[in-house]
Order: C-alpha cells, then sequence, then structure tokens
C-alpha cells in the first residue's frame, strides 16, 4: 500500500503491490511553510547569539579598572597688586588697525599660499591663520568662486622662513608664490 503525505489534491489509493513504500509530495504552500519556519529559527538564532555577545561585552567593559585623574591642589590666591596712574604721553600707542581680510597682493611680492577654495572656507582659513600671528588675507583665485588664501609679503628670507615653519607646524600644506598681476 502506497501512502502519499501532504498531497492534499490527490485521495489515497490502497496499492496491493508492497506495503513498505510511500511516497512523500510537498506543494507549493507546503514548501513556502518550511521556508518561513526555517526563516524564523534563523532569525531566533541571531538574535540569540546577538543578546549573548552583548551580555559578554558588558561584563568586559565592567571589569575594566576606572582611571582617577588627580586634580592638582588649587593655587595660591595671587598677591594684590597695586596701580599706578601713567599719564596719557607715557600711554603705549594703541595698535594699528587690522589688515583687511579681503586684498590684492602686491605684483612681484613673495607670499605663502596656503590653499585655492571657496570663499566661506577661505575666510575661516584666513582668520585662523591670523589667530597664529600670521599675517594672512583672502584674495582672488584662478577662478570666480575659488579664492587663495596667502600670507605676507615678506621683507625678507627670515620672516618668510619663520612664517613657514608656522604653517608647517600647524599640519597645512603649503609653497611660496610669487604673485603676478594678471
Amino acid at each position: 500500500m502506497t501512502q502519499r503525505i501532504f498531497a492534499l489534491d490527490e485521495p489515497l489509493i490502497p496499492e496491493a503491490d508492497s506495503e513498505e513504500e510511500f511516497e512523500l509530495v510537498v506543494g507549493r504552500r507546503q514548501m513556502a511553510g518550511l521556508a518561513f519556519l526555517v526563516l524564523v529559527v534563523v532569525a531566533v538564532c541571531s538574535g540569540g547569539a546577538y543578546l549573548a555577545g552583548k551580555a559578554t561585552s558588558a561584563r568586559a567593559e565592567a571589569d575594566a579598572p576606572e582611571i582617577q585623574i588627580e586634580q592638582p591642589p588649587a593655587p595660591a590666591p595671587a598677591p594684590m597688586l597695586e596701580a599706578t596712574i601713567v599719564p596719557a604721553a607715557a600711554a603705549p600707542a594703541p595698535k594699528p588697525a587690522e589688515a583687511p581680510l579681503f586684498a590684492s597682493p602686491n605684483p612681484q611680492a613673495i607670499y605663502i599660499q596656503v590653499g585655492a577654495v571657496e570663499k566661506g572656507v577661505a575666510m575661516i582659513l584666513a582668520e585662523g591663520l591670523r589667530k597664529h600671528a600670521l599675517d594672512s588675507f583672502v584674495a582672488p583665485g584662478p577662478t570666480a568662486k575659488t579664492f587663495r588664501v596667502l600670507i605676507g609679503p615678506f621683507p625678507d628670507a627670515e620672516a618668510y622662513q619663520k612664517a613657514r615653519n608656522i604653517v608647517s607646524g600647524i599640519g597645512l600644506d603649503n609653497f611660496a608664490r610669487r604673485y603676478e598681476s594678471q
């Protein structure tokens, strides 16, 4: 007798040849059900592995020793300073007005060019270089939307080398440029 399992569209027909044989027929619905079951098992195993790994790493982080930073003792209060009145004639001269941020370079003068970028980036870069005591400004670039960030002009080779060392210390790429009028 042959038995059919999962065959919904065919009735069971007993056969007299052999009683041990049977046929397993799986339809589309059964395959979809098995695929869904396998997907659920994989998702549950993946979720369990994730949670186990997270719990293990949380324990490992909790066992790490904490680093304690000791604060130095507070400094002693500064002694009281006495002020003296200085006459107006002996007062130091006020700083000259800061150079404009946008300028055109002098022809045949030597400058350090830090970049050729958009206007906003050029302004930020020039202002940052000014905070490092460098005479930087933004000059017109090769196109209407590109601006050069220049440092200088330098009166001598010593001033040029000093500025170049500062720029290199900051970590900016730079090169010397003799500006020529266009």
